[in-house]
């Protein structure tokens, strides 16, 4: 039996996140990580289950179960949620947070800098030098506006901060080590015990005086579910809100900008760490009732279909730019060796070409459902676990938001005179299903609620109903915005970590 101040389950953002920030914060922290240092087909072979919704991707494609989490296959986007995010929005059916973007805006400042972003500040006007001349043209002057950006190298955590974790005397981590149960005390509101195994067979027991679950938004809800020994529906689900609202962002090419004429004008300058966005202003959005709405407007495959070959020169520019050693030389050098001809191509495209089409990747707010939900499958996993069944639902105001935002952007197209849009065949099906896999944001399975009958958790992530189980991550996210979730995510981490410094055994 292993005793501990605080256990922490999940070195992924969330988990790491706080582990950092509690280092000589007079607790004793344990972390334990399901995997090792790099990946283990078997390790991850735990993260399988079967998805019957809206996505057709296998779920263990989109979840890593080794130190870092699945910042080691991140992309780096970062944008923070904006206040009307977190407001109560009338037209979207339980919308709305227990706090607002203020509360978070110290957080994000740190975020910035343990993310290794330029500085904290996404205003257009700060980066305007570094976008393409189209976001600053007359497309912009109407219902549409400019969101950016910043690009992360990206930071992969867990190469990062494992020294740090290590050097710390008051920080233990345990790899391999896979959370099987949440053991509740039978007569107090509190978690007495977690049971701990390996995939070889091992099995021991955590005696903590408080737990963080951070190992993601599938996964969250799966151990709070399959924890029944006192709670027979699981942990937390009192009010069977546990598993459901699963939010992610549909993202696939929608539709095609067609130009009145070849235009260079949605090139981005040269290696700025930055991706600009198009979206529908807040006082369209509300006007017309819908979701946050956003979309690319980029040439060609920039940024989402690459040739290795670039991707590889890309990234030994970028850290150079930085004035760091790139990493994995030896293997980015072979990768441009081996697609010097692509890498190329996509450079001339890329930075000197001018193009007669623009492509439309969408990448919408998706409202919170709560029949769209994770549970838990008849089949097992190699540990005994019940595997997650993941189904995910688009509803009629996602698909409004989705053909409307395009319709939008192609009249102020042809306002401007700039040219029409093209919409893709899949986008004239009633009711469409967006193609793809969605973007791998799993948001919205443990909401964060004020009420307990609305929420799992409360304002401070901690679980209705017990003194001392907190939940990070982005399954608190009561709605998804139309940003990226990593960023607020480690910003709700810090947030945590600073109230569970202030947090002492049996403080409750």
């Amino acid at each position: 039996m292993i005793a501990c101040d605080l256990c922490i389950v999940g070195a992924g953002a969330a988990g790491i996140t706080i582990a950092l920030e509690l280092i000589e914060a007079g607790l004793d922290v344990l972390v334990l990580e399901s995997g090792g240092l790099e990946f283990d087909p078997a390790v991850q072979a735990l993260a399988r289950g079967r998805s019957i919704g809206a996505a057709s991707d296998a779920l263990d494609a989109a979840r890593l179960r080794f130190f870092g989490g699945s910042t080691n296959h991140w992309g780096g986007f970062c944008r923070p949620f904006d206040p009307v995010d977190f407001a109560v929005r009338p037209w979207v059916p339980d919308s709305g947070w227990p706090i607002e973007r203020a509360d978070l805006d110290p957080f994000y400042t740190r975020a910035a800098a343990m993310l290794d972003l330029a500085d904290d500040d996404f205003s257009v006007a700060r980066w305007r030098d570094a976008l393409p001349p189209l976001f600053g043209g007359p497309l912009f002057e109407g219902r549409l506006e400019p969101v950016v950006y910043q690009l992360s190298p990206p930071t992969r955590m867990g190469e990062k901060y494992r020294g740090a974790l290590e050097r710390a005397r008051d920080v233990r981590v345990m790899l391999h080590a896979n959370l099987l149960r949440i053991g509740l005390h039978p007569g107090r509101r509190r978690v007495m015990r977690l049971d701990v195994g390996t995939l070889e067979g091992g099995r021991f027991g955590v005696t903590p005086a408080a737990v963080v679950l951070a190992t993601g938004g599938i996964e969250n809800a799966r151990l709070l579910l399959a924890s029944r020994d006192v709670e027979r529906n699981g942990v937390g689900n009192g009010h069977d809100l546990v598993g459901r609202y699963f939010m992610d962002h549909p993202s696939h090419h929608a539709a095609t900008l067609l130009l009145n004429a070849p235009s260079d004008d949605a090139r981005r300058p040269l290696m700025r760490p930055v991706f600009p966005y198009a979206t529908l202003r807040e006082d369209v959005a509300r006007e017309e009732g819908l979701l946050r709405f956003m979309t690319t407007m980029h040439v060609g495959d920039e940024l989402f279909d690459e040739p290795q070959g670039y991707v590889a020169l890309r990234e030994i520019g970028r850290a150079i730019l930085r004035r760091e050693w790139p990493a994995d030389l030896t293997g980015r050098l072979a990768s441009l060796a081996a697609d010097l001809d692509g890498a190329a191509e996509h450079g001339f495209r890329r930075f000197f070409g001018r193009s007669g089409t623009l492509h439309l990747r969408i990448h919408p707010e998706v409202a919170p459902n709560r029949e769209s939900r994770v549970t838990l499958g008849d089949e097992t996993d190699a540990l005994g676990m019940p595997r997650p069944v993941l189904d995910w639902r688009l509803g009629e105001l996602d698909r409004h938001t989705i053909r409307r935002g395009l319709s939008i952007v192609g009249a102020e197209a042809g306002r401007t005179g700039i040219g029409r849009l093209r919409i893709e065949p899949w986008m004239l099906e009633d009711p469409f299903a967006v193609p793809g896999i969605g973007s791998w944001h799993h948001v919205g399975t443990t909401r964060m609620h004020d009420d307990p009958r609305c929420g799992v958790v409360d304002r401070e992530g901690r679980v209705h109903g017990l003194d001392n189980l907190f939940v990070a991550g982005s399954s608190v996210f009561p709605t998804c915005s139309m940003a990226n979730p990593t960023f607020t995510l480690v910003a709700l981490a810090l947030r945590l970590a600073d109230h569970l410094r202030r947090w002492r055994p049996g403080a409750g």
